[in-house]
């Protein structure tokens, strides 16, 4: 490993730990401001629409993921036996919280049919979206079209496991592909791409990528420089974040600077932490680890509270940024007591059920800590983004 000492490639990181709760409430404020604005609510955005560009805290997870998923599993890539043990570690920790919020909606909208839209009664959809399949129209629950794509970098990653080392060549490839395809469509060569291209020719899959390349460049080096690079990671994504406010408007190119920030980011991070790990507070660590929580609960908080303060004229007696903060900070709390209050114990029924046996009795053995990651002695913690 290019001379890496042991104690540099721990995987315990708090600086990314943070950066997953920071993601999350950017998403928070995000669908605050969209929902707010709707007619039907207070018809209009707080902070001058500046939390339309927030939805970016998902390209800083796809990312994260990517480099996850790469440094935890570097070492079972070619070992064909531990795809098994990968494939129930990504179930466990994706699909009983998420079926958890997802079967109440489906109930909801199929019992009072007034409520959501067509598409969210649809059985197929409803199949789809329990099962996080591609599909063309929006998953019942609306965040859920991010985890489609989790899960398709999932199976991809479980064919580079299967097939070796050798195989990592199809990452470049896709990404080469993905870049040609939406400059085909920017420079109007080609229409816009149709289902299922547009899936899997997004430029959000380009963000997995430079995540598993992060990784491999960790592992391989040491980075120089790596506050330095953190730092211009932050300030960059922020920059760009706040003040350039359509970069959007083109995905490639979007995905293409907030993905950048974000490895600038994690190489900086991780080089820093694994040498010297940082006293990150508990706080921040503990809301690090709802993030996920955070992220499937919040849209479903959101619209309850919003329609709730719109019907109570809240917006009377307070600024309509402050009731944007509030929404948010409610919807976030409620994300972490579901994630310490349900979806911990969620995982760890599902995990006895699903996970080898021995694995199974490891995390028996060291329960989750406020960083999520139950079954893992303290010595071994990983920092895990799934969403």
């Amino acid at each position: 490993m290019s001379g890496l000492s042991k104690s540099a490639n721990r995987d315990k990181f708090g600086s990314i730990e943070v950066g997953r709760g920071v993601a999350a409430l950017l998403v928070v404020f995000h669908h605050t401001g969209s929902i707010m604005s709707e007619p039907r609510f207070f018809g209009a955005e707080p902070f001058n629409s500046h939390f339309n560009n927030f939805n970016v805290g998902v390209d800083f997870f796809f990312v994260l993921s990517g480099f996850i998923i790469t440094w935890i599993h570097w070492s079972d890539i070619g070992r064909k036996e531990r795809i098994r043990s990968f494939a129930a570690k990504r179930f466990v920790r994706i699909f009983p919280p998420y079926w958890f919020i997802l079967a109440p909606l489906v109930i909801l909208y199929l019992v009072f049919t007034g409520a959501g839209q067509p598409s969210q009664r649809d059985p197929v959809n409803i199949i789809l979206s329990i099962l996080l399949l591609p599909n063309p129209v929006q998953p019942v629950l609306g965040v859920a079209w991010t985890l489609t794509h989790e899960i398709f970098f999932y199976a991809l990653f479980a064919a580079i496991i299967w097939c070796g080392r050798k195989a990592l060549w199809i990452l470049p490839a896709w990404a080469l592909a993905i870049v040609a395809a939406n400059l085909l469509v920017t420079f109007q060569a080609i229409g816009s791409l149709a289902f299922p291209f547009s899936f899997f020719f997004s430029p959000f899959n380009i963000e997995f990528i430079v995540g598993v390349g992060a990784a491999m460049i960790l592992r391989q080096a040491r980075i120089p420089v790596p506050y330095v690079l953190a730092t211009l990671g932050v300030l960059f994504f922020f920059i760009l974040t706040w003040f350039f406010v359509n970069i959007q408007d083109n995905p490639l190119i979007g995905r293409l600077a907030f993905g950048t920030a974000s490895m600038l980011f994690v190489l900086g991070a991780v080089e820093i932490e694994r040498h010297r790990p940082l006293n990150v507070p508990g706080f921040l660590l503990a809301f690090g680890a709802s993030s996920y929580a955070v992220y499937l609960v919040h849209p479903v908080v959101l619209s309850f509270s919003i329609n709730l303060s719109s019907r109570l004229g809240i917006s009377t007696y307070f600024s309509l940024n402050i009731v944007a903060v509030m929404m948010a900070f409610v919807a976030a709390a409620f994300g972490i007591s579901y994630h310490y209050l349900i979806e911990r114990r969620l995982i760890r029924v599902a995990r006895r059920i699903v996970e080898p046996r021995r694995e199974t009795q490891l995390a028996d053995s060291y329960p989750a800590g406020n960083d999520g990651t139950a079954g893992i002695k303290p010595e071994q913690k990983v920092s895990r983004i799934e969403a």
